[in-house]
């Protein structure tokens, strides 16, 4: 369930959306969620910021008629938990399937493509996705992520107030 939503008005530049995605029940996948709550009094007005729970498909609603969506979320460990990866374009490789424990059903990257079949993606994505460590059941960050969550929250303020320059589609970057 989102915990925040507007629209723009006639006439307004595209909103700037910043969501975080996860579930604070799943351990390090409440890493969006706690990124965004602290980023939310750092962004300029006008920003827009969503703490994100529900199922995936539902970011077709946030996202649509956006001009910047900066997205944070768990990923599946790679074997570094806490790295942090700046994705931009075609998430397909990025997120391509849920982690086996996820609580959104679709991934985000799945996401993302049905939103390009439906015409209902934003104009530009940013993603940061925080490796995992722990996704079972339970409350509370690994120490790994929760040491990822200042350096996301300032990789977001950097994206928001630059406008995240320009990139080449596709283009991975750690963050």
């Amino acid at each position: 369930m989102a915990t925040d939503r507007s629209t723009a008005g006639g006439g307004l530049p595209p909103p700037t959306l910043v969501i975080g995605v996860g579930n604070r029940h799943r351990h390090d996948d409440a890493v969006g969620l706690d990124a965004v709550e602290r980023v939310r009094p750092r962004l300029p007005p006008g920003v827009r910021v969503v703490a994100f729970e529900g199922e995936s498909t539902g970011l077709l609603d946030l996202w649509e008629g956006a001009g910047l969506v900066v997205l944070v979320d768990a990923t599946a460990p790679t074997g570094r938990p806490g790295t942090v990866h700046r994705f931009e374009g075609d998430l397909a490789p990025f997120f391509a399937a849920p982690p086996p424990t996820s609580t959104h059903g679709l991934s985000v990257g799945e996401a993302w493509r049905l939103g390009g079949l439906l015409g209902r993606r934003p104009a530009r994505l940013v993603v940061f996705g925080v490796e995992g460590a722990e996704f079972s059941p339970g409350i509370g960050l690994s120490a790994a992520v929760a040491a990822s969550v200042d350096p996301v929250v300032e990789a977001v303020v950097r994206e928001v107030g630059t406008g995240g320059g320009v990139r080449e589609p596709g283009a991975r970057t750690d963050a």
